[in-house]
């Protein structure tokens, strides 16, 4: 009879004799460019934006495949991989703190709904054409515990489609407000180190 190849002690396992590290989620940052017809506003806050974000939800969509297609002969299952992608586009949410800067300046909101208004503005009907409403790249680094970037996606032609957060207050709640903000890109590229 053949014994067990992997003793359950630490000193049998490759990851705890070399020590190696485990990935975390949570050490991570996102960082902005602004679409150019706001830049100059803003320009200030594109950079703050990387430290008011919590949370980056959507990345496992990224991993595209094509769908699992079948054949029945007789009762009989054949699966097989389709020809087609059912969609290409990446959605991520990103969620981000929302704070009061010289006590009335909620500059994160300012930001991302001047973003949202250059695609269509609800106050006077104004559009802006994709080349203006849409912004360069937004960049998400996952990296280890001293800061070593392993990962990194860089996301192309980014727009803005939702913000979501404020849509109830609470005289009961202690939570601070946050935004979630969804941004759709049609092309990215993934960096592994």
């Amino acid at each position: 009879m053949a014994n067990l190849t992997h003793l359950p002690h630490v000193r049998n396992i490759k990851s705890g004799v070399n020590r190696w590290d485990p990935n975390h989620s949570a050490v991570f940052e996102v960082y902005f460019t602004l679409p150019a017809a706001i830049q100059g506003q803003f320009a200030e806050d594109e950079a703050i934006l990387t430290e008011q974000v919590t949370d980056v939800s959507g990345l496992d969509q990224l991993q595209k495949n094509t769908p699992v297609g079948k054949q029945r002969f007789m009762n009989v299952d054949v699966s097989h991989s389709s020809p087609v992608i059912d969609e290409t586009r990446a959605t991520i949410t990103i969620v981000f703190n929302l704070n009061l800067r010289n006590v009335t300046d909620n500059f994160v909101l300012k930001v991302l709904m001047a973003w949202k208004n250059l695609n269509y503005n609800l106050a006077d009907g104004t559009r802006t054409l994709k080349n203006e409403y849409v912004a360069d790249n937004l960049r998400i680094a996952e990296a280890n515990r001293d800061g070593t970037i392993w990962r990194a996606y860089q996301f192309k032609d980014v727009l803005l489609t939702n913000i979501q957060g404020l849509g109830s207050l609470n005289y009961t709640s202690n939570e601070a407000q946050s935004l979630d903000v969804t941004f759709r890109s049609d092309y990215w590229e993934e960096v592994l180190a």
